[in-house]
């Protein structure tokens, strides 16, 4: 891991910022660019920084990092922004395959801790004594309730130490890490002979049980009144608060605040246009096992469905491709299924292979998309499918909304707050796969034989209108600021 260079001198504003309420947000993933894909909460985190930053009053500073430097300081000119350059991919919270947290040596964890400790420290300074001079820093949002609140910590013991205030220290619970430490409790409990199937061997395991436990042992979340521990959580759904609740039952229920992701601009519905015209203008190509497989994309198809999501194993992209086989007979040549997506090599391979063996010809992967297009292929679509199991909030299904589109997704997890029979539909949640994915291709084939898109269109963007990025982080920020006082 390198650390990353002195960023620009060009300030944001190139004015002094006294009087400002001060925000410093670290991020663990990096803001989506087209050199590098992200996951949901990289986008929600850049989206939230941009919106601080246009409010009145209001300053917004980030760290984020990038795997194997792809995007550089060097190549930025702003100052609300540092970039930790990484010598690696950056480790994945929830994912069962490949580079994540859990997967990778203590070393790497304690020089990552190391390195973001130094680097956060030095920049809170930085921020408060030139580019915010005379203000100090407000509130501190440590993205995922996992590695960045123990970073938030130690610097806050540290500013402790030096005579420096210390701000409230805000845990965003985003879903992916709350999911590595369930499993690294329920390895755990199998180990001990706790579960309720076969013990599990500890050289077995997929999940050995490290950051639930350093946090618990650390007390970050035990006095939500103490400086240096965290203060508030923000939840962005319901049952994002019951699951937190679940792992560290110690915090205070009332320090909670439902912090929904908001859409960005670029989700909006447009003028009717062709498919193929939408296909012609993306430019679009199947992205296949080998780049002799690669090739453009038909655009004569009457019909379009578009997944979107990461290649984790909970998004049930292999149920998409199971349900795909049955549209695919049902419509023949006439639909194009679109998986899009950040793609994992030895998942992708399984789940190419899956596609292939299917018999599935009209289904590709077209891998990541900025978010521009993928609004356009949004707009485009007769209906857009997230079927993930457990969902944390579903901030795809919202984009999609806001295009005017229906969805058909899963009964469970955060979608169940804000979806109903008007919008789309949630297919009943069942653990056998073919069974679920009959049901999901049943919900499809009736989206399409009866026009949803056109019957449930205006309804979509009402449903989608409250979470409006704009509205959510302004209600946030109102909220935050009534709750600490």
């Amino acid at each position: 891991m390198t650390q990353p260079s002195s960023h620009s001198a060009n300030d944001r504003n190139e004015t002094n910022h006294s009087g400002n309420y001060v925000i410093f947000q670290l991020g663990s993933y990096p803001w989506q660019s087209p050199a590098e894909a992200t996951s949901g909460s990289g986008i929600l985190h850049e989206a939230q920084h941009e919106v601080f930053n246009a409010m009145d009053g209001v300053a917004s500073y980030s760290i984020y990092p990038s795997g194997f430097a792809r995007q550089k300081n060097k190549d930025l000119d702003r100052n609300d922004v540092i970039i930790y350059e990484m010598d690696s991919e950056v480790p994945e919270y929830s994912h069962p395959h490949g580079h994540r947290w859990s997967g990778v040596s203590e070393e790497y964890v304690d020089k990552f801790i190391t390195d973001h400790v130094e680097l956060v420290y030095d920049y809170m300074l930085q921020i408060e004594n030139t580019f915010e001079k005379g203000s100090e820093i407000k509130l501190f949002i440590a993205h995922h309730a996992c590695i960045n609140c123990i970073v938030a910590k130690r610097v806050m013991e540290r500013r402790a130490a030096n005579g420096y205030p210390v701000p409230p220290i805000v845990a965003f619970l985003h879903g992916t890490s709350m999911i590595m430490m369930v499993n690294e409790l329920r390895e755990t409990a199998l180990i001990n002979g706790e579960g309720t199937g076969e013990k599990l061997l500890p050289q077995d395991r997929k999940w050995p049980s490290s950051f639930h436990k350093q946090l618990s042992e650390m007390k970050i979340f035990d006095d939500c009144s103490k400086p240096g521990n965290v203060n508030l959580a923000y939840a962005i759904s319901e049952k994002n608060m019951e699951v937190f609740s679940e792992l560290f039952p110690q915090f205070n229920k009332e320090r909670y605040i439902l912090a929904n992701p908001g859409f960005n601009s670029c989700f909006v519905p447009r003028p009717n246009k062709k498919l193929g015209d939408v296909l012609k203008e993306a430019g679009l190509k199947h992205l296949g096992l080998t780049e002799e497989k690669t090739y453009d994309l038909r655009t004569d198809y009457k019909y379009m469905i578009v997944f979107v999501g990461q290649f984790v194993g909970w998004k049930r992209i292999d149920a998409v491709l199971r349900a795909a086989r049955i549209w695919e007979s049902e419509f023949g040549d006439e639909l194009l299924t679109l998986i899009v997506g950040k793609q994992k090599k030895d998942y992708n391979i399984v789940l190419q292979n899956l596609n292939e063996e299917l018999g599935n010809k009209n289904t590709c992967f077209v891998g990541p998309l900025m978010q521009p297009e993928l609004a356009k292929l949004f707009a485009a679509a007769n209906v857009c499918t997230f079927p993930s199991k457990a969902e944390p909030f579903g901030m795809v299904l919202i984009e999609a909304l806001a295009c005017g589109v229906p969805v058909v997704g899963a009964d469970s997890g955060g979608p169940k707050d804000f979806m109903t029979n008007d919008v789309g539909y949630l297919v009943p949640e069942n653990d056998d796969i073919e069974i679920f994915s009959e049901h999901l291709a049943e919900a499809v084939i009736k989206a399409i034989r009866e026009d949803w898109k056109s019957k449930m269109s205006e309804e979509c963007i009402k449903v989608a209108e409250p979470f409006s990025n704009m509205r959510k982080t302004k209600k946030l920020l109102d909220d935050t600021r009534k709750l600490l006082g």
